[in-house]
């Protein structure tokens, strides 16, 4: 298979009875993981000088200063025009002591991360907070463990539904047979995703995973009954330990993966919507305007309103499917959500 040759690295075994060679992915698998990684928090400090020589109102963001992603979101926010009119200052996360004085003299913090936003709901930060790129299942997590702390909401990372639904319909057609694995962070989703099918005109079969052993037994139960594996940000399935089985059994089995990342299209998913950093800047300054003129937040979680389509063309082929261009797949994908 001279497609998977380029994708994998012979030195590594998978699921313990694969002998096989598998994806050379290692650095797309850390961006991947990012979504849905469960590490201890720490907090945050401060160094930032502090303007309060004018009327502006203060922005300070704190983000991870080991990430990419969020030091590019960073630098959009900084440059966002219509975050033009606050004084913005950035901290980095580096795990040493926080200082609660200037954070809580804040109009807005906005956190970049779950780690960031738990080191500062875990120091009882009186400032308020809006949390970006922060996997859903840990908003709603949060959510209920500081249901006391006010004013504070999140933009999550994870696309809606019903759009995951509409990149399916867009590639294979209507009434597919879409596959999903739910572990023990996405078991709620279920009724939402059987409404967000019957809503798109898709058939949808559900397989829940309690512990990583168990994902062989039920992608082999998928491959048989389904066309296309929809996968989710859920830690417990989608790892650094089991990303790399997943991909190449779906591979030999020609089951196409709608993926939640671009780096997972990179890795061997066909297609994924994703949120580009300037497009989550965007409706960030937007959130931000909206709560820095009527001090609340409309919504305890917000979804992605702006979006793209990452497609795989070369995998794509080999698996038999013609997928339509980016603007053509965005395009349909625009036009479905409008009707709706």
């Amino acid at each position: 298979m001279p497609l998977i040759d380029n994708l994998v690295n012979r030195k590594l075994v998978l699921y313990r009875y694969y002998p096989v060679s598998v994806p050379s992915i290692v650095r797309i698998i850390s961006v991947l993981i990012l979504c849905c990684s469960l590490t201890s928090f720490s907090p945050v400090s401060y160094s930032a000088p502090l303007n309060t020589s004018d009327k502006k109102q203060n922005i300070l963001i704190i983000h991870q200063t080991n990430n990419r992603v969020s030091q590019e979101l960073v630098t959009q926010l900084k440059s966002n025009k219509n975050l033009a009119n606050y004084n913005i200052h950035h901290a980095g996360w580096n795990g040493e002591a926080t200082n609660l004085e200037t954070i809580n003299r804040q109009q807005l913090i906005i956190a970049i991360g779950s780690k960031t936003t738990k080191s500062l709901l875990d120091a009882n930060i009186s400032a308020p907070i809006l949390s970006i790129l922060m996997p859903e299942h840990l908003a709603k997590s949060f959510q209920k463990l500081y249901n006391t702390k006010g004013n504070w909401s999140s933009l999550v990372i994870d696309q809606p539904l019903e759009r995951k639904f509409h990149l399916i319909t867009a590639i294979m057609g209507k009434n597919k047979k879409t596959g999903v694995l739910l572990g023990s962070y996405t078991k709620d989703l279920e009724k939402p995703l059987k409404r967000a099918a019957r809503e798109t005109r898709q058939s949808i079969t559900i397989e829940h995973i309690n512990n990583p052993e168990e994902i062989p037994r039920s992608l082999n139960t998928l491959n048989n009954t389904v066309n296309i594996l929809l996968t989710l940000p859920d830690p417990v399935i989608y790892n650094k330990n089991t990303i790399r089985g997943i991909l190449l059994s779906t591979y030999r089995e020609k089951l196409p993966i709608i993926g939640f990342s671009k780096a997972y299209v990179k890795a061997g998913a066909i297609a994924a919507v994703y949120s580009k950093p300037e497009q989550i800047s965007k409706q960030t300054a937007v959130i931000t305007n909206n709560f820095l003129k009527n001090n609340f937040f409309s919504q305890n979680i917000y979804q992605p309103n702006d979006f793209s389509v990452a497609l795989n063309h070369k995998l794509a082929k080999s698996l038999g499917i013609n997928i339509k261009s980016e603007s053509e797949i965005l395009k349909q994908i625009k036009q479905a959500e409008r009707r709706r």
